[in-house]
């Protein structure tokens, strides 16, 4: 997201913040954008989708994942993920899973557009250990499920990367693994070298 874009995001997660909250001034829900906007400039507030994958191999039992889209487009979860709409994250059933210590809380959507929302609403709330899945579900599938072959002129981290999301996906789909590329470096390509010229001015 540019940061014009984040911008928006944050006008929008106030509107719907005020619009949840009507017996609470504008005042009381107001934030500071550009401090908002630093951090998630920064990545702070991020899981990556590869973190991601690494936690849910290992067991972490601390993650929770949290599916904020509607309840009849909540298809094809990431594991243990629950669902709770945008529209319902401050029902009795569900708020207190935002304001808690226990958990670290994975926020996720289609893209990052309305998982931003939810975790500007909670920022703002002033809840704790509250991430968001960077390029959502678009991104765990286009990266961690079906992930793409570097080019032949990648380097050798570009390509132990993609062994490991090779193995996550095997582990996710219960796919066969394919046949291990090696990483081979390409030599540059050797200039012809210029003959020296005989003789000289006579």
């Amino acid at each position: 997201m540019k940061s014009r874009e984040l911008l928006t995001v944050i006008v929008l997660a106030l509107g719907i913040t005020g619009a949840m909250l009507p017996g609470r001034k504008n005042d009381s829900i107001a934030l500071n954008e550009r401090e908002m906007l630093q951090e998630m400039l920064l990545e702070t507030n991020y899981v990556s989708v590869d973190e991601l994958a690494h936690l849910l191999i290992s067991g972490d039992p601390s993650i929770q994942l949290i599916d904020v889209r509607p309840a009849s487009e909540f298809k094809d979860p990431l594991p243990r993920a629950i669902n709770i709409p945008i529209d319902s994250i401050f029902t009795e059933n569900y708020a207190y899973l935002f304001d808690q210590f226990i958990k670290k809380n994975v926020i996720y959507g289609l893209d990052d557009e309305l998982a931003t929302q939810v975790w500007m609403i909670m920022k703002q709330q002033g809840f704790k250990n509250n991430y968001l899945l960077k390029g959502g579900l678009n991104e765990w599938n286009d990266l961690i499920l079906d992930p793409p072959l570097p080019p032949q002129t990648a380097s050798k981290d570009e390509f132990d990367l993609y062994e490991k999301r090779m193995a996550s996906r095997q582990f996710f789909t219960g796919a066969k693994s394919l046949p291990k590329i090696e990483f081979t470096p390409i030599a540059p390509i050797q200039g012809r070298k210029k003959k020296k010229v005989q003789g000289g001015c006579s």
